[in-house]
């Protein structure tokens, strides 16, 4: 019942707040103003008239003047009488808008529902439920239009989050086909297809990080693959070859940086005693290192490309509010837009919210 009356008095102020605006209101309609401007036609009545009894005025000046004078006299009482609103104009959408809001709060709202305070929320099952329903609702408009790229690209990394790794990897080979392919996109299939197979590279993972360093020979993810496998199957001279030129690349303090060192020792000894081996890196080697780029980002800074190689990662993960976090993070650490213009990019096209 407290909430009816509370709503009832709401509505009554808005309603009496709009009469106020729409009702005509007289200020002053017979004060000094009034009088004053009636004292100055009555001078210039006698003015005219004295013209006109001493002859500066003849008799038809004199009529003209009056007339005129007459003319201004009506004009002022037009402009100064005051407005009149009809009370049923007036009332009646004033009316209206408590009779919608009374109206619509008896159809819709709920005041016998207990309150639910934040506290006392499940939030994990809330976000859950969230992300499925948004899946849901791509999945039928990429039913309806399977073209969309922007759809699967945003569905792809939802699936791996969920890990419903088949869906991921038909997600992916849908970009791949819709768009010319890229490292980056090549790659993400590759680790979809990885998942799915219990973190195996053999077969078309391979092929596809190999592709993806064809296309980009600095891409580090896909090099980083192609130097461990070659490393596994004892390629030592390609292992040494791709090890090296991949921490050509490190800018120092990558979490990859020992495990390439690592790859690189096991390689020059030809995989014999005293050398570490190292084969392609399993789903928590790869949690690891982004674990560990996150950890010094955190702690020391980095730069924009850095952050932009996390923010990629933990949506790779499928972790993407571990993704929208590190999004943030990156915006307060490089506030200015051009800079981070390709995270921005990434950011938008997966569904994270600059904040």
């Amino acid at each position: 019942m407290t909430i009816w009356v509370i709503a009832l008095i709401l509505t009554a102020i808005a309603c009496a707040t709009l009469y106020y605006a729409g009702a005509g209101r007289t200020v002053n309609a017979t004060g000094p103003t009034t009088d004053a401007t009636t004292a100055h036609f009555r001078a210039q009545l006698k003015a005219i008239e004295a013209d006109s009894a001493i002859g500066r005025l003849g008799t038809s000046e004199a009529e003209a003047a009056k007339a005129e004078l007459a003319r201004e006299v009506m004009r002022y009482g037009a402009n100064a009488a005051p407005p009149r609103n009809g009370s049923v104009a007036l009332w009646a959408p004033v009316l209206l808008v408590a009779i919608i809001a009374v109206g619509s709060y008896a159809c819709l709202g709920r005041p016998d529902l207990p309150a639910a305070p934040l506290a006392t929320r499940d939030l994990a099952a809330e976000g859950q439920g969230s992300l499925e329903t948004a899946i849901d609702t791509i999945e039928q408009r990429l039913t309806e239009n399977p073209n969309d790229l922007r759809g699967w690209t945003v569905v792809a990394p939802a699936y791996m989050q969920l890990g419903r790794y088949g869906d991921a990897v038909r997600a992916l080979r849908r970009v791949n086909e819709l768009a010319a392919p890229t490292a980056d996109t090549l790659t993400d299939l590759a680790e979809a297809k990885m998942m799915l197979q219990g973190g195996s590279l053999e077969g078309e993972p391979l092929e596809l990080v190999r592709r993806a360093y064809a296309l980009d020979p600095h891409h580090v993810r896909s090099l980083y693959y192609v130097a461990g496998e070659e490393t596994r199957i004892g390629d030592f001279n390609a292992a040494i070859r791709d090890w090296n030129a991949l921490l050509k690349l490190s800018k120092g303090g990558e979490p990859w940086v020992v495990t390439a060192q690592n790859g690189l020792a096991y390689a020059e000894a030809g995989g014999g005693p005293g050398a570490e081996a190292v084969v392609a890196p399993d789903q928590a080697q790869i949690d690891a290192m982004v674990d560990g780029l996150e950890g010094r980002l955190l702690a020391q800074g980095g730069t924009v490309d850095e952050w932009t190689q996390l923010v990629r990662s933990r949506m790779v993960q499928g972790r993407m509010d571990d993704a929208q976090t590190a999004y943030d993070l990156a915006r307060k650490a490089h506030p200015d837009a051009a800079e981070r213009s390709e995270l921005d990019v990434l950011a938008a096209d997966n569904g994270l919210v600059a904040k």
